[in-house]
C-alpha cells in the first residue's frame, strides 16, 4: 500500500512539474530561449574544458592532432563565451538552418509535385497547400528567425499544460479505479491479522 501511495504523489509531482515547465514557457518564451543558449553554451564549455584536460593529463602536448584538439576546444571556449554574452544568437542561428532545410526540401517537394500533371486531384492539392506552408515558414523563420523561435517554444508550453492537463485526468480516473480493489485486499488483509491476534 505504501508503494501504491508512493506511486500516486510520485506520478502528480510529474504533473505538477511538467504544468509549471509548460505554463512557464508559454508565458516566458524569451527567457526560456535565453536557457536554452546557457545550456548550449555551458556544454560547449564544459566539453572543450574537459578536451584540453583530458590531452594534458594523458600525456601532454606531443602531437599535430593534441595542437589541433586544444585549438580547436580554445575556439569552442570562445564560442561558448559568445554565447553566454549573447545567448539568442544560437538560438538564431539554429532556426536559420532550420529554416534553410525547410525552403531547400520544400522547393525539391514542389518540384517534384509540379511533375505529376496527370494526378491532379483532391490529394494533390493538399501536398500542394502543405508544401506552400512549410516554404512560407520557411521564409518567415529567416526573416525573423527569434520571433519563430518564441511561436515554437509557445506552443511546446501550450503542448504540456494540455498534455499535463490529461495525463492528471486520466491519473485520477486509473486511481478511482484502482482504489476500490485495494481498499477491498486492506480489508481483508486487517480482518486476517484480527482473526490472528
Amino acid at each position: 500500500m505504501a508503494e501504491y501511495v508512493l506511486l500516486k504523489w510520485n506520478s502528480f509531482v510529474n504533473i505538477l512539474i511538467f504544468f509549471i515547465l509548460g505554463l512557464l514557457l508559454l508565458i516566458f518564451p524569451e527567457e526560456s530561449l535565453n536557457i536554452g543558449g546557457y545550456l548550449i553554451g555551458s556544454t560547449l564549455l564544459l566539453s572543450a574544458l574537459g578536451n584540453i584536460i583530458r590531452i594534458i593529463r594523458k600525456k601532454g602536448v606531443d602531437t599535430n592532432a593534441d595542437i589541433l584538439y586544444i585549438l580547436l576546444s580554445v575556439a569552442f571556449i570562445g564560442l561558448s563565451i559568445y554565447i553566454f554574452l549573447n545567448p539568442d544568437w544560437i538560438i538564431k542561428v539554429i532556426n536559420i538552418l532550420v529554416a534553410i532545410v525547410l525552403i531547400v526540401t520544400s522547393i525539391m517537394n514542389m518540384i517534384g509535385l509540379l511533375k505529376l500533371k496527370k494526378n491532379r486531384n483532391k490529394l494533390y492539392w493538399v501536398y500542394f497547400s502543405f508544401i506552400i506552408f512549410v516554404f512560407i515558414v520557411g521564409i518567415i523563420t529567416i526573416i525573423n528567425p527569434v520571433f519563430m523561435a518564441k511561436v515554437i517554444v509557445q506552443i511546446e508550453g501550450a503542448t504540456m499544460i494540455i498534455n499535463a492537463i490529461i495525463t492528471f485526468l486520466v491519473a485520477r480516473r486509473i486511481t478511482k479505479a484502482l482504489d476500490t480493489p485495494i481498499r477491498a485486499v486492506e480489508k481483508v488483509i486487517n480482518s486476517v491479522e484480527e482473526s490472528e491476534n
